[in-house]
C-alpha cells in the first residue's frame, strides 16, 4: 500500500467510520450499561464488505477495543456476546489473524467459564489455519487441563503434532493422554516409540521412564488377570506364574524392565513388581 502513516491512518479511519463503528464509538460502548451495547457490532461479513478493502485492519481495531472492553470487570454480563465478537466479528473479517483465536479462547475458558466456547472458536481457527499448531493444541490442553476428557485431548495432540513446527513436547503429552484414559498398552507403545525415536539424552531418559512404569503396570495387569482365570478354572490359586504358562492362560512369564522376575504370593495370588518406579504416579506408591 502506497502512502505513510498518515494515508493508512486516513484509509483506517474511512473503512470504520463507513462501516459505522468509530474509535469513539467503540469508546463509547465500553462504558455503556450492559451488554448490549455489542449489539452496535454487525457481522463480520457486513463490516468486510464496508470496509474499502482493510477487513484486516479493522479487525484489529476491534480486537483491540474487545480487550479493553472484556477488561472491564464492573460489566456484569459483558460475556452475553462474546462469541459474536471473536467468532463471528473478528475471526469473519481476518480468519487468520491468529492472536484473537488464542485470546478469546482464554477470555471464554477462564473467565466466562465456557470451555465449549473456547473450543469451538479454535476450531474455527484451525480450519481458517490448518498450518498453525497452536490452535489444536490449545485445545488439546482445554480438554486435558480444564474438562478431563483426555479422548478428545489426545485427538487435538495428534492434530498438533502432526503440522510442521510442533514442539516434540506434543508427542509426550499425546502419549500420556492414553494413560489418563486408562489404555496404558496404547500409552506404552507410543511411549516406546518416542524412546526409540529420541534425538537427546534427555528425551530418552523420560520416556524411557514412562516406558519402565508403564511395562510394570501391563504386565502386572497381564499376569494378575492370569491368576484370577486360572483360580475360575481350577478353582485354586497357581502354586507359582509358571503354572500359568502351562496351563496356556499366557505365552511367557516376563520379567521387569530392570531384569527382575515378579513377586508372586502363593497364598493371596497377589503379583508384583521388586524394582521401584521411576515416576511418581497416584497408585503406584
Amino acid at each position: 500500500m502506497k502512502g505513510g502513516p498518515i494515508g493508512a491512518g486516513f484509509l483506517l479511519g474511512a473503512c470504520v467510520a463507513a462501516a459505522g463503528v468509530s474509535s469513539s464509538r467503540l469508546e463509547s460502548m465500553s462504558h455503556r450499561e450492559g451488554s448490549a451495547s455489542v449489539l452496535y457490532l454487525p457481522s463480520g461479513q457486513y463490516l468486510k464488505v464496508v470496509s474499502l478493502g482493510f477487513p484486516e485492519l479493522l479487525a484489529d481495531v476491534i480486537y483491540l477495543w474487545s480487550i479493553q472492553y472484556y477488561g472491564d470487570y464492573d460489566k456484569a454480563d459483558r460475556y452475553v456476546f462474546l462469541e459474536h465478537v471473536y467468532s463471528s466479528v473478528i475471526a469473519e473479517l481476518d480468519p487468520h489473524y491468529i492472536d484473537p483465536y488464542l485470546v478469546g479462547a482464554m477470555i471464554m475458558g477462564m473467565e466466562a467459564g465456557d470451555h465449549e466456547m473456547a473450543l469451538r472458536l479454535l476450531d474455527k481457527g484451525a480450519r481458517a489455519n490448518p498450518e498453525e499448531w497452536i490452535l489444536p493444541f490449545e485445545a488439546g490442553f482445554i480438554c486435558f487441563d480444564s474438562l478431563g476428557d483426555y479422548e478428545r485431548a489426545a485427538g487435538y495432540f495428534e492434530r498438533a503434532m502432526a503440522i510442521p513446527g510442533a514442539p516434540p513436547a506434543t508427542r509426550r503429552i499425546h502419549a500420556e493422554m492414553f494413560n489418563k484414559m486408562g489404555d496404558k498398552r496404547r500409552s506404552l507403545a507410543h511411549w516406546s516409540q518416542i524412546h526409540d525415536t529420541a534425538d537427546s539424552d534427555y528425551v530418552r531418559d523420560i520416556s524411557w521412564s514412562h516406558v519402565h512404569d508403564l511395562m510394570i503396570e501391563v504386565d502386572l495387569e497381564t499376569l494378575t488377570t492370569a491368576v484370577a482365570s486360572y483360580r475360575s478354572l481350577h478353582g485354586r490359586l497357581p502354586a507359582a506364574l509358571a503354572d500359568l504358562r502351562r496351563a496356556g492362560l499366557t505365552d511367557r512369564i516376563p520379567d521387569d524392565p530392570d531384569g527382575r522376575p515378579y513377586q508372586y504370593d502363593a497364598a493371596t495370588g497377589a503379583v508384583k513388581s521388586a524394582s521401584p518406579w521411576r515416576l511418581f504416579r497416584k497408585g503406584n506408591r
